[in-house]
């Protein structure tokens, strides 16, 4: 369950990631510097799966993941499926956008849950779609904000409200992007707290939100685990 937005800026890009979690589920460790086989990469870790939702490397590249909840669920899914969060780490050792987007085309969709896939770098941003059955691949450049957004009460449940809430702060006129962008990650209706984009209902919340900058000048994460959606931050660069 997460909410990524991409807005260009400078010479570059600014992604922002909502990660909505059980409330039972434990806590993410926060971003590091890894080193992969041929790339160092940062990006937060969650200790049930061992990947990750989000992440960065040292090009530039930039990637992040959604679960997708659709109804009717695929059919014949089983629960001998690798982890989703692992996929995330092997697109990050390649060292250019088209490298991985080559890898993420090759995945089995049959071998992971349902998901959407983000891959960006410099002012190109490719979406990799499941369905459990085979991949659908769309590819674009970044001339305006971007909003992909997922929930386990369905995919189609929050889509309309938050579009609608995206297409309003953001507008058909450029203005001041980047902090539209962090009003809509913080933004909670009060009687709808459950398909707010910083969400809470008994059984899950916005845990953790993390900014991940691109330009010629920095490539930096920003990452803030929130408790009881009450903002802590926590810097790596």
């Amino acid at each position: 369950m997460c909410t990524v937005t991409i807005v260009p800026y400078e010479d570059g890009f600014r992604l922002v990631c909502n990660r909505d979690e059980r409330r039972d589920r434990p806590t993410a460790l926060p971003p590091t510097v890894r080193r992969l086989r041929h790339h160092r990469a940062m990006f937060p870790v969650d200790p049930a799966g061992g990947g990750t939702w989000v992440g960065v490397n040292g090009a530039g590249l930039v990637a992040a993941l959604l679960n997708r909840n659709i109804e009717p669920p695929a059919p014949g899914r089983n629960q001998s499926l690798r982890s989703r969060g692992l996929i995330i780490p092997d697109l990050l050792d390649s060292g250019s956008w088209s490298d991985a987007l080559d890898l993420a085309a090759g995945l089995d969709p049959a071998r992971f849950g349902l998901f959407r896939l983000v891959l960006a770098q410099r002012m190109a941003v490719a979406v990799v779609t499941s369905d459990g059955l085979a991949l659908s691949v769309e590819t674009m450049p970044i001339p305006r904000p971007l909003m992909l957004t997922s929930s386990s009460l369905g995919d189609a449940v929050v889509e309309a409200p938050r579009r609608r809430l995206f297409e309003r702060l953001f507008g058909d006129i450029e203005r001041d992007w980047l902090r539209m962008q962090t009003r809509f990650h913080a933004h909670q209706w009060p009687v709808r707290t459950d398909i707010s984009v910083n969400m809470a209902r008994p059984d899950a919340r916005t845990v953790s939100r993390t900014r991940i900058d691109v330009t010629s000048r920095l490539v930096g994460l920003c990452y803030q685990p929130l408790a009881n959606n009450e903002r802590r931050t926590h810097r790596a660069a």
